[in-house]
C-alpha cells in the first residue's frame, strides 16, 4: 500500500530530525539507530503525504493524556512533570489521527484534571479523575482507547518506552504488541517488551484495544532531554499512529503479529 510507503518515510524523516536536533551528544548506538532510519526513508515521496490511512477512517478513538492539574504526574530531571509531555504528545497524536479520518475523543486537552469539586472535598480527587475519565469514554462506542504517561524510576540509568495492557484482553495485547514494535523501531533504544497488568483502573474498564503507553523516563536525563523537545514529541505521536494504523490493517486482513515475551 502506497500509505506505508509514506509512513516508513515519515518516521525516517522524524527519527533524523529529532536524534540531529538541538546539538545533543549521542552515544554510537544512538548514532546508528538514528542513521539507520535515515536510509530506510530515502524512499519517502511527496505526494504520499496526503494520501489519507483508509484503516483509520472512521475510526473512533480516545486519546488519554495522563495527570494534569493538581497532579503533576511523575517528576523528573530538573522537575519535568510528566503532565506536560503526555499533553503534548496527546495533542500531536490527536492531530494525526484526525489527518487519517478518525474521530477523536479527547480526555483532555488543557491543564487540568477530571475530578470534581465533590471529588476533591471528599479527598478522593485521584478515583473521581480516574472516573472521570471513564465517563469521557463511556459517552459513545469508542474503537480504541490510548493512555499516554511518562515512566519515573529512583536510578537514573532506566530507560525506553513500554506499552501495558490488560491481561486476557487479547485485542489489547495485538494492540501493544504492534505498538512496542514500532518504538523499538523508532524511538529511543530499548529492550523493553510488553507488560500485562491485572490492575490498571482504566484498562481493567474499557474493552477491546485499550493501552497504556508509557513513552520514556523522565527521570533519565537522556531521555528527558529528549522527551521535551517537539521533534521527538512528533515522533512518539507517529509511532503510535502507525502502531493504530498496523492495527487495524492487521485485523481486517485476519493476520495476528508475533507475540513478545512479556516481563
Amino acid at each position: 500500500m502506497k500509505v506505508y510507503s509514506w509512513i516508513r518515510g515519515s518516521l525516517a524523516l522524524l527519527a533524523v530530525t529529532a536524534w540531529t536536533a538541538g546539538g545533543a551528544s549521542h552515544d554510537a548506538g544512538s548514532i546508528a539507530h538514528a542513521a539507520s532510519l535515515s536510509d530506510a526513508g530515502r524512499t519517502y515521496n511527496a505526494k504520499e503525504a496526503s494520501l489519507r490511512a483508509y484503516g483509520l477512517a472512521g475510526k473512533v478513538i480516545v486519546i488519554d493524556a495522563g495527570h494534569g492539574g493538581r497532579d503533576s504526574g511523575a517528576r523528573g530531571v530538573d522537575n519535568i512533570h510528566e503532565k506536560e509531555i503526555t499533553l503534548a504528545v496527546a495533542k500531536r497524536l490527536t492531530s494525526y489521527l484526525q489527518e487519517a479520518g478518525a474521530t477523536v475523543v479527547t480526555t483532555r486537552l488543557t491543564d487540568t484534571d477530571l475530578s470534581t469539586d465533590e471529588d476533591r472535598r471528599n479527598r478522593r480527587r485521584h478515583l473521581g479523575d480516574l472516573r472521570g475519565r471513564l465517563s469521557v469514554v463511556r459517552n459513545q462506542p469508542i474503537d480504541a482507547f490510548i493512555s499516554i504517561h511518562c515512566n519515573a524510576a529512583p536510578a537514573p540509568d532506566w530507560h525506553g518506552a513500554q506499552v501495558l495492557y490488560l491481561k486476557d484482553n487479547d485485542h489489547a495485547k495485538q494492540l501493544a504488541t504492534i505498538m512496542q514494535q514500532t518504538f523499538q523501531d523508532t524511538l529511543l533504544p530499548t529492550k523493553r517488551s510488553i507488560q500485562s497488568n491485572e490492575t490498571l483502573y482504566l484498562l481493567k474498564r474499557i474493552e477491546g484495544p485499550s493501552v497504556l503507553a508509557e513513552i520514556g523516563f523522565i527521570t533519565n536525563p537522556n531521555e528527558a532531554s529528549w522527551l521535551q523537545r517537539p521533534a521527538y514529541q512528533e515522533k512518539v505521536a507517529l509511532a503510535m499512529y502507525v502502531a493504530l494504523h498496523r492495527y487495524y490493517d492487521e485485523v481486517s486482513s485476519g493476520k495476528v503479529p508475533e507475540e513478545d515475551p512479556e516481563d
